[in-house]
Parts: C-alpha cells; structure tokens; sequence
C-alpha cells in the first residue's frame, strides 16, 4: 500500500556554517503541481478582468443588432428611394459579428452571424415577403454574414494563439532566469546556515499543504511555494552574533533581526519576476490585528496567501529546535498558537492547519495499520 500526504519531518538541528548545502532544483522546477508544466492558470484578476472586457463587447453587439434590427423594420419599404438605406443596414450587421469575433474567436463570429442571419432573414420575410425575388441582393447577405464570422473568427484565434505561445516561451525564459536566481540565494545562505533553509523548506511543505486545503489557486499555490522557500534569505545580512544567540535578543538586537524581511525582499529585487513572491515575503511577519512588521498592516492589508506563510512559518519555528528555545511537539504548538488566533494569526488558514495536520495522522495511521489511541482524534 502507498500512501501520499504532506510529510511533516523531525525538526531539523543546526549543523554549522562548514557543511555546503546543495539547493535539490527540484522544489523550484517545474515538476509536480507547484509548477505546472502545462499554461499556467490565470490569476482570478486576470480572467475578472478578462470577463468584464467580454461582457462589455456582448453589450456592444447586441446595441448594434438591436438597433440595425429596429431601423430595418421602421424604415419604409416601399419607397426605392429608401432601398439603399437597408442594403447599409445590411452591412452593418457585419459590425456585432466582427465585434464578437474579435472578443470569442471563431465560436463568437459564427454565433454572432447566426444570430444576424436569423435577424435579418426575419426581416426580409416580414417586410419583403411579396416580392422575394425582387431582392436578392439582399438574401446574399444571408451568406455572407457566416462567411465573415468564420474566417475573422479563424484569423483572431490564429493569433491569439500565436501570441500565448509567445508569451508561453517569454515566461519560462523570465521563470528559469527566476529559478536560477533564486537557487543562487538559497545555495548562498544554506552554506552559512544549513538549519534555515530546511526550516524554509519546511514552511514550503506546510504553506503548501494548507493553501491546497485552503482551495487556493495552482498558480498562487507555485508563488507561495517559491516564497517560503526564501522567506527568510534576509537572514544572510544578520551578523552572526544576532542570529546564532543563544538566549533572547536586546531590543537593539530584535531591531536588526526584523530587518531581515527587507533584506530579502531587496535581495529578490535583484531577480525578474520575482514581485509577486517578493511581496508575500514582505508581509510573513505581518498580524491581523497591526502589530506585525514591517509595515504593521493588518488583515485588511495583507495578502490571504502571506497569511498562510506566516502560519506555516510560524508552526514549523514552534516545533523546531532553535538556539533559544526547545522544539514543541505538534500538539503543544498548537495550543501555543491558540492564542494568536484572530490577533497574530488569521483564523483560516490556522484552522486549515489543523485539518492538514489531522488528514497527516490519519495517513500516518491507514499506512501503518494502526488504530488510533484511545482518547486522540
């Protein structure tokens, strides 16, 4: 039997600044479900935005049609005086079917010059249907109009494809430069201090685990995985004597220590495309209720997904053994984080965490082929 879960390893002891560490690629790469190999997934922005430019075009489409239609009834049609005002009605009904072939591509032109047809030949009928064959100038518009809809639409997604593949290639060009900049960093501070890269490798797990419970998008999923995974590069620029202390800090101490969130955020400025991690980096020390650093925000103003970076950064720094304190087991550091909740830590992705550590036990459990203790859930 396998079993698959978020593995929440031994809290990891720092080993020194002598032994190298070698970043694994693998957590930046594009294997796996952080970094889909496929098009990546528009941002719920992106595709808002994308949504209100079509449903503006709709609206445009269907003012022409509606109009054209009402001017074709409404116009004599018993004056030849007037005949060439319906052939210019005519071709204006091929303005909404290039308007939806521009906004929908091929099924736009093609639904929009069916409706057209229908609209037209309804008139036709209505107003003309004495003399049929006096008028098939008219009836050829019927052809023309899927004709133009079809081929405008063809053309529009030829080069809407065009440009996502190009777009496509320009983006895992910027990702890979991205990567190898990241993997830099974390190769430069892992040979300096092995223990915070597992610790940040380990929020990666975590954060990943609780935004995928959270139903937390692919995309934004693969961001905060590459964010907790350098959350803390800022420690680079602490001296030595700040970060490997054993005991409390001075106030004068903490101070320099905060520091290392803009740090970081400096050192991913150095890196294309690293904004959107940059700006989750910035606020993993942040609180719902202001009292965070550095910017003091509050839940209002921190992102949901740098909410979930500092729960994960949060349990994983509880259950493991730093300088200044003994590693927690899982339940006593969440008894400790009970408190903070709605204060220090946003409620939900807390609660996700949670059910994440939960579902990991009971996998642990099915694996093992053991029952639960008694008096344990």
């Amino acid at each position: 039997m396998v079993c698959t879960y978020p593995a929440m390893p031994s809290a990891p002891t720092h080993s020194g600044a002598s032994h190298a560490l070698v970043v694994r690629r693998g957590e930046l790469g594009s294997a796996g479900h952080h970094l889909p190999a496929k098009r990546r997934p528009e941002t719920r922005e992106r595709r808002g935005s994308m949504q209100t430019h079509q449903k503006s075009q709709i609206q445009r489409a269907a003012f022409w049609t509606v109009g054209i239609t009402v001017a074709h009834f409404a116009i004599n049609t018993h004056s030849p005086a007037l005949h060439w005002l319906h052939i210019l009605l005519a071709g204006l009904f091929l303005i909404p079917i290039l308007i939806c072939a521009v906004a929908f591509e091929l099924k736009g032109g093609l639904l929009a010059s069916a409706v057209a047809s229908a609209v037209y030949l309804s008139h036709l009928l209505w107003s003309w249907g004495d003399s049929p064959m006096a008028n098939l100038d008219q009836y050829a518009w019927i052809g023309v109009y899927p004709v133009v809809g079809a081929i405008t639409g063809h053309l529009v997604q030829s080069s809407n494809m065009r440009k996502r593949q190009r777009d496509e290639v320009i983006a895992r060009s910027q990702r890979t430069e991205m990567i190898n900049g990241i993997t830099g960093l974390l190769t430069a501070v892992g040979v300096r201090d092995e223990a915070t890269i597992q610790h940040s490798r380990r929020v990666a797990e975590l954060s990943t685990a609780i935004a995928e419970e959270l139903g937390v998008e692919a995309n934004e999923v693969s961001q905060l995985h590459l964010a907790a995974l350098v959350h803390d590069i800022g420690k680079a620029g602490v001296p030595d004597a700040i970060l490997f202390k054993h005991g409390s800090l001075d106030d004068e101490q903490m101070a320099a220590m905060r520091e290392h969130v803009d740090i970081a955020v400096g050192m991913l400025g150095e890196i294309p495309g690293t904004e959107a991690i940059a700006r989750l980096v910035s606020q993993h020390h942040e609180s719902p209720d202001g009292s965070g650093y550095p910017r003091g925000l509050t839940a209002s103003d921190i992102d949901p997904t740098a909410a979930v970076l500092r729960v994960a950064d949060v349990f994983a720094a509880l259950t493991e053994a730093r300088p200044y304190h003994e590693a927690m087991t899982e339940s006593e550091a969440l008894q400790a984080m009970e408190s903070l909740r709605g204060t220090k830590l946003d409620e939900k992705p807390f609660a996700a965490l949670h059910r994440v550590l939960a579902n990991t036990t009971s996998a642990d459990e099915s694996c093992s082929g053991t029952e639960p203790a008694e008096g344990t859930s």
